[in-house]
């Protein structure tokens, strides 16, 4: 099996526009989410689907991989810390009783980690029915990966990306029950779209990065929609709301303690 990251399609995104925190796109469509869910449906067993989760060992990605765990789902755990990713596997399966529940070490502001992984995932030949691309990175400071990118970029943008994209032929097989669901960020709307896409021509700032990222998540979400419409797979973005988890408290300690 091939694995080709089309890098021009990020390139491509600079002026699009966007609308609603929450954004639920399948077959080009869009429309915002209700605020509330239905009880019954929190409740669904899947059992039979494998999910895979990024930046899985804390915070919504270690919550969201036991929730679906707790459900039934076969579960991976994509983490960049070996140790951090065993005892969250450790924990899922204790607290859930699943024991469909794998850990994939990959650092996702690698891409040729992610195209490592990618290839060695692909071999297992399972469909994918769930991505949940939630690894996400807020680093105040400027500083470039081994690979040349600045560092939010590469796991928020770079990251999500290559990680979609290597992943649709096993979504394939699973449509048209395959969903993609990026965790972006009500932050996204204090930034404009912008083709400065590695914060090079002023004096870096984190938070800022951060939000034009998230902005590009979105707008990548809509244009992956466009683009596979006829695949039978869901894209979805979400803002999940405030949350304390250890990003939060390590990039912006003065949120964290109000």
């Amino acid at each position: 099996m091939a694995l080709e990251v089309e890098e021009d399609k990020i390139g491509g995104i600079g002026g699009s526009g966007i609308g609603g925190v929450t954004v639920d796109t399948w077959g080009g469509e869009k429309e915002e989410h209700s605020i509330k869910f239905k009880p019954e449906d929190m409740q669904a067993r899947i059992e039979g689907k494998n999910c895979i989760i990024t930046g899985a060992n804390s915070g919504i990605g270690y919550a969201t991989a036991e929730g679906l765990a707790s459900r039934g789902a076969t579960v991976y755990l994509v983490c960049r810390n070996k140790e951090r990713g065993e005892a969250a596997l450790s924990k899922i399966q204790t607290v859930t009783g699943n024991k469909n529940v794998h850990l994939e070490v990959c650092d996702i502001s690698s891409i040729s980690d992610i195209k490592s992984f990618a290839s060695r995932f692909s071999s297992k030949d399972v469909p994918v029915h769930i991505l949940v691309n939630n690894a996400g990175l807020l680093e105040n400071k400027r500083i470039f990966t081994s690979e040349g990118h600045e560092i939010n970029f590469a796991v928020n943008v770079l990251g999500t990306y290559t990680m979609t994209e290597l992943m649709l032929p096993l979504m394939e097989k699973a449509a048209p029950d395959a969903r993609v669901i990026t965790v972006s960020s009500g932050g996204m709307y204090t930034a404009p779209l912008t083709e400065d896409l590695q914060f090079s021509s002023n004096k870096f700032n984190g938070v800022e990065q951060y939000a034009r990222n998230k902005r590009i998540q979105v707008v990548l979400t809509e244009k992956w929609a466009e683009l596979y419409k006829d695949r039978g797979i869901g894209f979805y973005s979400m803002h999940p709301g405030w949350a304390d988890t250890p990003g939060v408290a390590n990039s912006m300690p003065g949120f964290s303690n109000a």
